[in-house]
């Protein structure tokens, strides 16, 4: 029994975006950390395949053109990468908990204690893994961009107009790059929904207020963090 709870706890994260109003549910009754165990390492996987996905895209000069991946700084630049990536997230996180969890009980409803909200919300970041299986798929689907006017890799920020332009001008026009964009907003909007469904689970209050909730912790987090994830 205990062993069939613990894969029940561990499989939360897919639970969450299967079935949200019943997973959370079950985590406001019954409230268990160990799902964001198994939650952590996949964003941990989902964010390094993005990072490393992206990178087998870009092409430098350096006696000619050279992959980002055989350069020296390729391992420096990978770590940075993946440890901004997940920091941005968890800081958004952070924010979005604390935001829904104020603003929820600003907003009455049922009484809760901030831990289980805190286990709870953990969860809508189980969104992040489908962004990031996404853009893996996204960037291996695209062609490589050859930057012959640089050879070195993270570029200066003097530089950084000059990469957008050449990513735009090479990728913007085609259409898994703007289904790219697109589920990015899908994305958010999902993101909103599942909180939503987390806090009426959890504060059993009405649709529109938990909606209201979830709304406006967003575009609060949203203009003090900005996105927890990037097409680039």
């Amino acid at each position: 029994m205990d062993k069939e709870t613990t894969i029940k706890d561990f499989i939360l994260p897919f639970k969450v975006l299967v079935s949200p109003l019943r997973a959370f549910s079950q985590i406001a009754q019954k409230p268990s950390g160990k799902g964001l165990i198994s939650l952590s390492a996949l964003i941990l996987v989902s964010a390094a395949a993005a990072i490393y996905a992206y990178a087998t895209k870009i092409d430098l000069n350096i006696n000619g053109p050279t992959s980002l991946m055989m350069t020296d700084t390729f391992n420096g630049w990978f770590v940075v990468a993946l440890a901004y990536t997940v920091s941005t997230l968890l800081l958004f996180w952070l924010f979005f908990t604390v935001l829904l969890t104020l603003i929820s009980r600003l907003g009455g409803g049922k009484q809760i204690s901030s831990r289980i909200l805190f286990v709870g919300f953990g969860y809508l970041l189980s969104v992040f893994i489908v962004v990031s299986v996404m853009q893996t798929a996204m960037y291996l689907a695209l062609p490589s961009i050859y930057f012959e006017e640089i050879s070195s890799w993270p570029v200066e920020q003097a530089q950084m107009d000059f990469v957008m332009n050449r990513v735009m001008e090479s990728w913007g026009s085609l259409l898994v790059y703007r289904l790219g964009f697109i589920f990015t907003y899908v994305a958010i909007a999902w993101l909103v929904i599942l909180g939503a469904i987390a806090v009426r689970a959890f504060r059993e209050c009405s649709w529109i207020k938990a909606a209201v909730f979830s709304t406006v912790s967003f575009i609060i987090a949203f203009i003090i963090i900005g996105l927890p994830w990037n097409i680039l």
